[in-house]
């Protein structure tokens, strides 16, 4: 007896996704450019949206535990760099990020369900933690005027490579999705270097990476089967564009100095 192999099955990238991402990097361009308590304040609501919609997009067990778990870790993530004036303003940073971390331990101490899937779901909360923990480390940059425009930048190479995804619709593009990205977030991120007059090659750099982290981490979310829903593609984008925070400060901290305050 022959078997008929079952038809592949290709995620259609959403509409939905890429207009979060390009709405959500808007907001915190807009709220980089205002001061870094503004941004702070943005970086707190992304953690509450984040938390809201993280165990539902991941199926976890016990998604009320979950949810108070991930709020209490990200606004201590936040509070930690707004609380610090002193340079480089990540002082608390670690140990906010290690109480949050244990916080998720004792979460699972206190379930009476008999604990079923532990592993998947404290990883999955150390993740989220993970992902605030990278969103934060925008602050320092903005605290300057070049650093600000790191920031930026990294924001629009995420928009970027978010709307390329949506070339994934045509099978014959599935493969140079990654590519898109890259290129997209490059561009992007120079447009807005040649916008305020800075250095575009750093920022070539900058858009790549920072297109190449936001692409990655919608393609590992957007294969899951809560995607269907609108709740689940919002945490997806917030997730897309808190990665990309990592990227400013590295570069930052390896190319220029002057963007960090000191």
């Amino acid at each position: 007896m022959t078997t008929t192999p079952a038809p592949s099955i290709r995620i259609t990238p959403s509409v939905h996704v890429a207009v979060a991402v390009v709405g959500i990097a808007l907001v915190l361009g807009a709220a980089a450019l205002t001061s870094t308590l503004v941004l702070a304040f943005a970086l707190a609501v992304a953690a509450v949206v984040l938390a809201w919609g993280w165990a539902g997009a991941l199926n976890l067990p016990t998604p009320r535990g979950t949810v108070g778990t991930i709020v209490v870790g990200g606004l201590a993530l936040v509070s930690s760099v707004v609380v610090q004036d002193d340079v480089p303003r990540l002082t608390w940073v670690p140990a906010a990020l290690g109480l949050a971390m244990i916080a998720a331990f004792v979460h699972q101490l206190f379930r009476r369900d008999g604990r079923p899937r532990v592993v998947e779901s404290v990883s999955a909360v150390v993740l989220a933690l993970g992902l605030l923990a990278c969103g934060v480390l925008l602050v320092p940059p903005a605290s300057t005027p070049e650093g600000v425009s790191l920031v930026l930048g990294a924001l629009a190479a995420a928009a970027a490579s978010a709307l390329t995804d949506l070339l994934g619709r045509w099978p014959a593009m599935t493969t140079w999705l990654t590519a898109a990205a890259m290129a997209a977030g490059g561009a992007a991120a120079v447009l807005v270097a040649l916008a305020l007059s800075a250095p575009w090659t750093t920022w070539l750099l900058l858009g790549v990476a920072a297109g190449a982290l936001s692409h990655a981490m919608r393609q590992v979310l957007c294969e899951l089967p809560t995607m269907a829903h609108a709740r689940p593609r919002l945490v997806t984008a917030v997730a897309s564009v808190l990665v990309a925070g990592l990227v400013p400060y590295l570069v930052a901290l390896v190319f220029l100095p002057s963007a960090l305050p000191g």
